[in-house]
């Protein structure tokens, strides 16, 4: 994956910033957009369906290649604000859900933590911690049925939904980069430690 850090600003004129998460063939995976007068995600707000040139967006005089731990912890501070969130009873929890999309039914887990659910699922593209059970194709599929905002019904999971643990965790101590479009850019110290 190759990682952008564009500077744009909203159609208003105020400050702004899109991150992109691309893999080798150009498909954004994760994209963000941080303005100061609000916080929009892929695919609830934003659903970008074609590839896009990673060199022609590195080489552009507002964007620049970020390393991935930068990404990631960019991401971690807005994550908990996405719209997707609403969906559900309660995004703290872990929660397995089904989607019905005309004659088909797609299997759903959400979990918190970060970690995996196993063989057979699949991340959701635009997200770190929803899976789908199938493959690729699936997966990019319910990334549109997610933008088009299709029903999910959700239940608690069985225990032992989990087979590989969550990472460790970031938790950002300073301005952040909302604080920073907020403040005029002005550069404030801050801090993080990382959490097993």
């Amino acid at each position: 994956m190759r990682y952008i850090r564009m500077y744009k600003g909203s159609e208003s004129g105020a400050p702004g910033v899109t991150l992109y998460e691309i893999d080798a063939s150009g498909w954004v995976h994760r994209q963000l957009q941080v303005h100061a007068d609000g916080v929009r995600f892929s695919p609830e707000d934003i659903l970008l369906r074609r590839p896009v040139s990673v060199s022609y967006m590195a080489d552009h005089p507002d964007a620049e290649e970020i390393a991935a731990d930068e990404f990631e912890l960019h991401w971690s501070e807005f994550d908990h604000r996405r719209r997707f969130r609403e969906r559900m009873p309660n995004p703290w929890r872990a929660w397995q859900g089904r989607m019905i999309t005309g004659d088909q039914a797609r299997q759903l887990r959400w979990i918190p933590t970060g970690g995996h659910p196993g063989e057979g699922w699949i991340r959701v593209p635009g997200f770190v911690r929803l899976y789908v059970r199938g493959d690729g194709d699936v997966a990019w599929a319910t990334q549109r049925e997610l933008f088009l905002e299709r029903e999910i019904q959700w239940d608690a999971p069985a225990t032992g939904y989990l087979s590989q643990p969550a990472p460790a965790r970031q938790i950002v101590d300073g301005l952040g980069l909302a604080g920073s479009l907020q403040s005029g850019g002005r550069d404030r110290a801050g801090s993080f430690v990382a959490l097993a």
